[in-house]
């Protein structure tokens, strides 16, 4: 042996690098993931049907909001058309009425002073029948 030195600290080196990969080992194994035989674990093609699926039901309720909202917006067009039309309809009716009463109070008038104008006539021919008897 021509070096007996190099070839100690080879051995130590190498014992040293053994030493090493085997506590490599041990922390490994140490925070290895130890599987709970109570769950049960999806494989990455299950993860992505299952995605694609949520994908595909977020779509669909999206697409119903969106058909949703127009509805919404043509049954508020439509009711704010038909209380546009109820509106103008009640102003005629409103209309209407006021000319009836106006007629009406004309006419309540003139019958009360017919009434007015028989009731002294009334009077005349009443006190004429006295003054004959």
């Amino acid at each position: 042996m021509q070096n007996p030195e190099l070839l100690g600290t080879g051995v130590s080196i190498a014992t040293c690098l053994l030493g090493a990969y085997y506590l490599t080992l041990r922390i490994k194994e140490f925070y290895r993931e130890n599987p709970d035989p109570k769950l049960t674990y999806a494989t990455h093609a299950q993860l992505e049907r299952t995605r694609a699926e949520l994908m595909r039901a977020i779509a669909d309720a999206v697409q119903d909001i969106k058909s949703l909202r127009a509805e919404i917006r043509q049954d508020a067009q439509s009711a704010q058309a038909h209380y546009l039309q109820s509106l103008s309809e009640t102003r005629e009716l409103i209309s209407k009425n006021a000319q009836n009463i106006s007629a009406l109070i004309a006419q309540a008038q003139l019958s009360a002073q017919r009434i007015a104008e028989l009731t002294l006539k009334t009077d005349k021919l009443a006190i004429m029948q006295k003054e004959r008897h």
